[in-house]
């Protein structure tokens, strides 16, 4: 992995106070996390997978907690386009090809809010980010499928279906048009978040 410290974690709910003024607290995203794109054409489907360690060191956050809303500053995660691996290198090219991976090198999710669960109250139900590709943004709410706590740790999991032209790329055709590719790309990602003293 390249020279940088990509960052996102879904805050320690579990013992958060629930303060209305803003908070600070530190985590690392474990290197068992894992974060894939899956997609379709007209002959098969395809899974990418991020193959590096999407975050090593500490990170420092802020959060606030009004209601059932967490407003969240500082959590962003950077994906290395050229470092997800679809399985065979003429997918690989053209999910970097399509990408603009040379331009904008980077897949970057950024945690806005967090929603909790009416029920409990301290269990993410849904987060709120902003997703930048190929130099465009675009908010969407992603369900959270899975969450689970322990005194150590806490893995959250999830996935969100996005369109390609929604950022303005043009799915690939490549054989000269005889496979085509889907608008559709399904993020999937488990991220196990270790607390830090």
């Amino acid at each position: 992995m390249k020279n940088i410290l990509p960052k996102i974690l879904i805050p320690a709910l579990c013992v958060m106070p629930m303060l209305s003024h803003a908070q600070n607290d530190t985590v690392r995203l474990s290197n068992e996390s894992k974060l894939s794109i899956k997609g379709k054409s007209n002959v098969n489907e395809f899974r990418c997978q991020a193959e590096h360690d999407l975050q090593q060191d500490s990170l420092n956050y802020s959060y606030q907690v009004e209601a059932d809303t967490v407003t969240v500053n500082g959590v962003l995660l950077a994906l290395e386009i050229d470092q997800f691996d679809c399985g065979k290198r003429a997918i690989n090219r053209d999910f970097r090809s399509t990408l603009k991976y040379k331009e904008y090198p980077f897949i970057e999710i950024i945690l806005n809010e967090l929603v909790l669960d009416e029920a409990t109250g301290i269990v993410p139900q849904e987060a709120k980010v902003t997703i930048r590709i190929a130099g465009v943004e675009r908010k969407y709410t992603v369900p959270l499928n899975t969450f689970s706590s322990s005194e150590e740790d806490f893995t959250v999991g999830g996935n969100k279906v996005l369109y390609m032209t929604d950022f303005g790329l043009t799915p690939p055709s490549p054989m000269l048009g005889l496979i085509k590719v889907e608008d559709e790309l399904d993020i999937e990602f488990d991220l196990v978040i270790r607390r830090q003293p």
